[in-house]
């Protein structure tokens, strides 16, 4: 009897410690994508942003102005948004250089309501203008699911994350933040997960 007890504690510390490693390592796995920033010089690529957090536009914008990208796709704009208030936001009105770069370079769309809509939505901007490659512009905590749901609604585009560094005010609304994305990114997985239709791995 205390043989069987002893077996079974056992197994129950072993599934315990494989399942806090199996965590540790997707936490990790997580942050490590809400990191990385790709630096690369070539503007055969595309720089699309997804809106909905802070200096998003503004960097993406940059990054068109130092020729990272041949083209700048807004992902998610507000219906109620006009071609006025994004050359406002992204200071396209303080030079004649800046004006011209938005009025031939920069794409939006309105339709956007989620990540998921964003993903696709912009990979039917990118495949019609025949870009494969992609600087992503989003915050760090949201960049994990950006990239997840461009992975499989977006297959055949290569992904360059650029991460926007989210200031908050406390160490507790920044953990709180990672946490919810946390949670919403293994919710989306989930998800895909039960989808029958599909096909593609992350």
């Amino acid at each position: 009897m205390r043989r069987k007890i002893f077996i079974s504690t056992k197994i129950k510390i072993i599934s315990l410690l494989i399942l806090i490693s199996f965590l540790s390592f997707d936490i990790f796995n997580f942050l490590n994508l809400g990191n990385k920033k790709e630096i690369i010089s070539e503007n055969k690529k595309a720089i699309v942003v997804l809106t909905g957090g802070p200096r998003r536009l503004e960097e993406g914008f940059q990054l068109l102005e130092k020729k990272m990208g041949g083209a700048l796709f807004i992902s998610g704009v507000n219906p109620i948004v006009t071609i006025k208030d994004l050359k406002k936001i992204l200071n396209a009105n303080t030079s004649n250089k800046k004006n011209i770069l938005f009025d031939c370079c920069v794409y939006y769309e309105k339709k956007s309501e989620n990540t998921q809509s964003n993903s696709i939505e912009a990979n039917k901007w990118l495949t019609e203008n025949e870009y494969n490659e992609i600087f992503l512009v989003t915050s760090s905590s949201h960049m994990p699911r950006s990239i997840y749901e461009f992975k499989k609604n977006a297959p055949k585009i290569t992904i360059y994350p650029w991460n926007i560094a989210e200031k908050e005010k406390t160490t507790f609304n920044n953990i709180k933040k990672l946490t919810i994305e946390y949670l919403k990114f293994n919710f989306i997985r989930l998800q895909y997960l039960f989808k029958s239709n599909n096909s593609y791995e992350y």
